[in-house]
């Protein structure tokens, strides 16, 4: 069984997950996920939709690592500009949570 069979029984959220993923995928697969939504009636709004979801997830829950390692990650759908925007939209949330774990001070007063 090929990868475009395969792939082809796909929704659109697994094959943005296929295509968006650095290394968890050989380029065949790649090659074959982006036949496949070729292949398919998608618009390009929903393509770039879905993987704005999928930034906007996949960034949220890792913003610390990416933060210590000092990488902003590539896209093959969403151009540099539009990952910029969903990297410091998280980091932003993530600075704001942050806050909540500030100690107080002005409820604590020692003699």
């Amino acid at each position: 069984m090929s990868l475009f069979t395969t792939f082809s029984s796909y929704n659109l959220q697994q094959l943005i997950v296929i295509l968006e993923s650095k290394e968890d995928y050989t380029p065949k697969a790649k090659e074959a996920a982006l036949a496949v939504v070729k292949s398919q009636t998608i618009t390009t709004e929903e393509l770039k939709y879905e993987a704005f979801k999928f930034w906007e997830q996949k960034l949220d829950s890792n913003i610390k690592e990416l933060l210590l390692s000092k990488q902003i990650p590539s896209s093959t759908i969403l151009s540099e500009e539009e990952i910029r925007e969903i990297f410091k939209k998280a980091f932003d949330n993530w600075k704001e949570n942050q806050k909540t774990f500030e100690v107080d001070t002005t409820k604590y007063w020692f003699v």
